[in-house]
């Protein structure tokens, strides 16, 4: 058995921001849509049915009322997705939004600090197939990378994160930058699992975020966004 740890090949990466709702991605990405969400439902659903034995259907809807899926692929295969979703803390509906049902007030307080433009991060999930694939750089940390890129590339004040404990997540929620703002908070949509509360702010992850020694990698691929050139993007929009 080959025990060694697969070299990354950041050139063989390709990054996709996706529209939660099918019809308003272009044709040219549909298939790539599939394949997100079939990943995603894959690994969720396996989650759900073989580490807490439930028995209870997981909805595609979940994926398709997202404002954005941000979906990796490694030589083709989804690797890993998460979910985005804006919000501001001024319109009465974000508040009632059932994402925010374990954040207590002084988190709450917390997350609006620099202003009420929140993303909404959720959902991060790297391919049941890619979990136990060993890899120079560990896939949660690469999807991390992408996601920090995401938030530092849009307008929001701060990005969210309910980051599962036993997964050692709110750890590396910490090293990308985050500030934690709850611990072991008990969270019914992670099957009652604790959870850390943690807000992104741009300054602290910008800092973090350039002390990568992969972050010129991650520019590289996120030039390639929908296999489009990003800059070139911008620069027209």
């Amino acid at each position: 058995m080959n025990t060694e740890n697969e070299i990354v090949d950041f050139d063989s990466i390709d990054v996709f921001l996706l529209s939660g709702n099918l019809k308003n991605n272009p044709q040219t990405l549909k298939n790539i849509y599939i394949k997100a969400f079939n990943s995603w439902h894959e690994t969720w659903n396996d989650f759900y049915h073989n580490e807490h034995h439930s028995n209870n259907k997981l909805n595609s809807n979940e994926f398709t009322r997202q404002d954005e899926i941000l979906a990796l692929f490694y030589k083709g295969e989804c690797f890993a997705v998460t979910f985005f979703k804006e919000v501001n803390w001024e319109d009465p509906t974000a508040r009632l939004d059932a994402y925010f049902n374990p954040w207590n007030e002084v988190a709450i307080k917390g997350l609006n600090a620099r202003g009420n433009n929140i993303l909404i991060c959720s959902q991060f999930t790297v391919s049941k197939s890619f979990r136990h694939r060993k890899s120079d750089i560990p896939w949660k940390y690469i999807l991390s990378g992408f996601n920090m890129k995401k938030f530092l590339e849009s307008p929001a004040d701060v990005m969210t994160g309910t980051m599962r404990v036993k997964k050692g997540m709110g750890k590396m929620s910490l090293e990308a930058g985050a500030t934690l703002l709850a611990s072991s908070v008990i969270c019914a949509d992670h099957e009652e699992e604790p959870a850390d509360l943690v807000a992104f702010f741009h300054d602290e992850v910008q800092t973090v975020y350039e002390k990568n020694i992969y972050h010129l990698k991650v520019d590289s691929v996120w030039e390639r966004l929908n296999g489009r050139i990003y800059s070139q993007l911008r620069l027209v929009a």
